[in-house]
């Protein structure tokens, strides 16, 4: 099970992301207060290696998303937004995290593109689970008491974790991350 640990602001943070073993890290760069000035943790963010970088946007222009990215090093875009003709380019050079907030809605836009399905889109709340017909992400209102119970009713590819893994916005519990990530690959 691919496990991502989103909303990370702390370089303690990642660290214990990388030594519990999660598969990838995200870090919000839109409205949220979980966001990071990429000049703040790029002094230890680009020296990270071994697990997926991810970069969480919505309605920035794909140009900026590309300059962030490329100065971080990150390997892949989440986008929480319509899909437009911007994002194509990006495709060329990242991978890309597709979010929706429902099932009735999931569709991916491009092939080369994973899907998350996020019903609180950053905002930890849950929805019914259930399970579709293609690999999928699930986010939203996940904690170490329900992964394995999302992950059996759901049957996503991954799960992706920021509020259920905290103590306070953007700060991380290591306990609650190593019991989330045990839980999650059990």
């Amino acid at each position: 099970m691919w496990v991502k640990i989103c909303g990370i602001t702390r370089q303690e943070d990642a660290m214990a992301a990388v030594d519990l073993g999660a598969d990838a890290i995200g870090f919000v760069f839109t409205r949220s207060p979980r966001r990071v000035d990429p000049l703040d943790i790029g002094r230890w963010a680009r020296d990270i290696h071994g697990m997926e970088k991810v970069g969480v946007f919505t309605t920035e222009d794909p140009a900026y998303i590309a300059g962030i990215c490329n100065y971080l090093g990150l390997d892949t875009i989440q986008i929480h937004s319509k899909f437009g003709p911007g994002h194509m380019m990006l495709l060329d050079r990242f991978d890309i995290i597709y979010a929706v907030r429902d099932y009735d809605h999931a569709e991916i836009p491009d092939r080369r593109c994973r899907l998350l399905v996020d019903p609180s889109m950053g905002t930890g709340k849950t929805l019914a689970w259930r399970r579709m017909g293609f690999p999928f992400i699930l986010s939203g209102g996940l904690t170490p008491d329900n992964v394995a119970s999302a992950i059996e009713i759901a049957r996503p590819a991954g799960v992706d974790v920021s509020s259920g893994v905290e103590i306070s916005p953007g700060i991380k519990d290591r306990g609650l991350m190593e019991r989330f990530i045990l839980e999650a690959k059990r």
